[in-house]
């Protein structure tokens, strides 16, 4: 409530995006407005074409569209399929039904219908179909509930009409769908199977057509032919290669939402304003959006759309299981009118990121916890009565009603999240950090600039006052309250250095890995010659490391089992490890590639350890094994398909018993073989 008595309703607004909120799954019923946060992304594209191409219209359209949007759950295809239907409406002038014939804007707002149907010009019949969630299936309490199952009728159903279909979906119902049925004379010879089939082991580019159209074979089809398209929707960061991630802070923060904001009483005291205004300085934008593609690239798994619309809620409004039936503005008063200080110090963006799982930013653990609060009830006890803030915040801290350390997006800001395991406090920072934001409170200041509100000053007041008591008191263990003291504002002021100049944990190498994702995504012709001696590098790494693995470092080998392995010019040669791009869907990861097509994944913790272990820091046998069996594996695979038991170049098979005796078996130029004992 601002001193108009008025509140900024677009909090509200945006409280509706968290994962538990009514916009956080795209159901019909939303569909008829626009989105709050909308930013044109290439699947809007897709979508513009769809509303031309899929329907008959005024000139007679002859060819229907089958177009399947593939994806985890969260990555935006509900919310295309909305904006379709909402075009499909308003500029194509459409009826869009459940099947049930009742038009989305009449369904009730928990009814999400399995599959929707596009009527034309008051038509009898439709003109295609969407479904905007395979995953679920038409009845829910069925006995036999098979959600591929369920897709394969609904291809069936929309062949024998001859009509467009839409379908939203995970790829794992596409391949069981197929898995199901491919063996099935009755399934696998129909024409639609053999769409299924093409899609399935195609590669995950974000859009394919099938180049072919497909002639519908019915007697009263609406069309008479069908072009295929599927898109894979996960391969999408909204950070790396893309700005949709800062478009969508762009709307967020854009002055028009927050301009009631600046006559209200508490605008000094707001988390969520000042959370704002970080988001508007460029550079303190730039290290936000840092730190998130860092945190994308170690989980090796983008930022769905759910999430980021999440994250972005969350920092400028908070979370609603603070709030009851209050508006988040009127949380901010009532807070500030208690003097709760730290309640609101929660809620600022750095701790949301590093800490919204730590009770008013104490310890975490219970143990450590308790006795930050024992520390702390001994001071306000013996704190001087005229310290009426510093008593006041303190004695909100004491009383068990911190907000919710439940935020949502557990995967990223949970406690054993992403997040969690990139805190720049997990690694030894520079002396130089440390003494900018952890020494002396006055440096503090210095070092903050205009992004230090009232807000953190008005801790430091109260860390302050505390600290002065703790001098003066005799009693208690000093050290012991030194220490709970000092944690509780490294928290915060640590935190907030680290987001202030873009720092975590891992950073350079995070950072170093997106490049080469970067970079390998670039066609080798493109390449600078710096650019590909770093590949080269980075391959001869790996060769190195596989080599350690398999016992001998100075020359290629490979361990094919406990007792054999393989060595020589031939497995220099063909078994080369080759970094590339990785075609899994979803995956913010590279891939190792050996001759034969056999690869494996190859993700950022992997490339972490191996840095470490290049810089010499790192002794072999510390590196954790589990990284590299993905690699080995492929290895040992490519060199069974090598056939190296038939070539005539040098190969060599050294043989360990259990009494340690060696044999080295060697095949040299001309198919001769050497035998020596050790």
């Amino acid at each position: 409530m601002n001193g108009n008595n008025e509140i900024n309703s677009f909090l509200v607004d945006l409280l509706s995006l968290q994962q538990d909120g009514k916009q956080a799954i795209s159901a019909p019923t939303n569909w008829i407005q626009e989105p709050l946060l909308e930013v044109k992304t290439e699947v809007d594209e897709i979508v513009e074409e769809l509303l031309e191409a899929m329907l008959v219209g005024s000139e007679g359209n002859k060819t229907a569209r089958w177009h399947f949007f593939i994806g985890s759950p969260g990555n935006g295809k509900s919310a295309a399929m909305g904006k379709l239907c909402r075009q499909l409406m308003f500029l194509k002038e459409c009826r869009v039904c459940d099947e049930n014939n009742v038009t989305i804007d009449d369904l009730p707002s928990t009814v999400i219908p399995y599959a929707i149907n596009v009527y034309e010009n008051n038509n009898k019949y439709s003109s295609a179909q969407i479904v905007q969630d395979a995953s679920v299936v038409r009845n829910p309490f069925s006995s036999d509930i098979d959600p591929a199952t369920e897709l394969v009728e609904t291809l069936n159903y929309a062949w024998d009409k001859g009509i467009s279909l839409i379908i939203c979906t995970n790829r794992g119902v596409l391949e069981k769908a197929h898995r199901d049925n491919h063996t099935k004379k009755e399934t696998n010879s129909k024409p639609w199977f053999k769409i299924l089939s093409a899609i399935v082991l195609a590669n995950t580019s974000l859009k394919s057509t099938i180049e072919k159209p497909f002639d519908f074979n019915g007697k009263k089809t609406v069309f008479s032919r069908v072009l295929v398209g599927f898109s894979h929707l996960d391969n999408r960061s909204l950070l790396m290669d893309r700005d949709t991630f800062n478009k969508l802070l762009s709307i967020a923060t854009s002055p028009d939402h927050w301009e009631l904001c600046n006559s209200c009483s508490a605008a000094d005291m707001c988390p969520f304003k000042a959370n704002c205004s970080w988001l508007l300085n460029e550079e303190a934008r730039a290290g936000f959006l840092k730190i998130l593609t860092r945190a994308e690239v170690m989980s090796g798994q983008v930022i769905v759309f759910r999430e980021a619309l999440a994250i972005i809620s969350l920092i400028l409004a908070g979370c609603p299981r603070d709030y009851g039936e209050r508006h988040p503005c009127e949380w901010v008063q009532e807070t500030r009118a208690n003097n709760d200080i730290y309640s609101l110090a929660v809620r600022r963006i750095y701790m949301c990121l590093f800490a919204s799982y730590s009770p008013h930013g104490l310890e975490y653990e219970d143990i450590l916890r308790r006795k930050q609060l024992n520390a702390l009830r001994w001071l306000f006890e013996v704190m001087d009565e005229e310290n009426t803030q510093a008593r006041g915040a303190i004695e909100c801290v004491i009383k068990p009603n911190p907000p919710s350390t439940d935020v949502g997006v557990k995967r990223i800001l949970g406690a054993q999240g992403i997040l969690a395991n990139l805190d720049p406090c997990m690694e030894g920072l520079p002396s130089e950090f440390y003494q900018r934001w952890d020494s002396d409170y006055e440096a503090v200041i210095d070092s903050a600039g205009d992004l230090f509100t009232e807000i953190e000053l008005t801790c430091l007041l109260v860390w302050k006052e505390l600290e002065e008591c703790l001098e003066l008191a005799s009693e208690y263990s000093g050290s012991e309250a030194h220490w709970a003291l000092r944690r509780w504002s490294s928290n915060f002021l640590l935190h907030f250095g680290a987001l202030f100049e873009g720092l975590s944990a891992w950073s350079e190498e995070l950072d170093d890995f997106a490049g080469l994702l970067e970079l390998i995504r670039t066609a080798p012709e493109n390449r600078s010659s710096e650019q590909k001696r770093s590949i080269r590098k980075l391959n001869i790494l790996i060769e190195n490391l596989l080599n350690t693995v398999a016992g001998n470092q100075e020359e290629s080998s490979v361990q094919l089992s406990e007792a054999v392995t393989l060595s020589g010019l031939w497995v220099r040669n063909k078994l080369k490890p080759k970094t590339i791009a990785n075609e899994e869907s979803g995956s913010v990861s590279l891939a190792v590639e050996f001759e034969g097509g056999e690869r494996a994944k190859f993700a950022a913790p992997m490339y972490l350890w191996l840095t470490r272990r290049a810089g010499g820091k790192l002794d072999p046998r510390c590196f954790p094994q589990e990284l590299l069996t993905g690699a080995i594996d492929a290895r040992v695979r490519a060199a069974s398909k090598g056939k190296y038991a038939f070539e005539n170049d040098e190969v060599e098979l050294v043989i360990r018993l259990d009494n340690d005796e060696l044999f080295r078996l060697i095949r040299v130029e001309g198919g001769e073989v050497d035998v020596s004992h050790e």
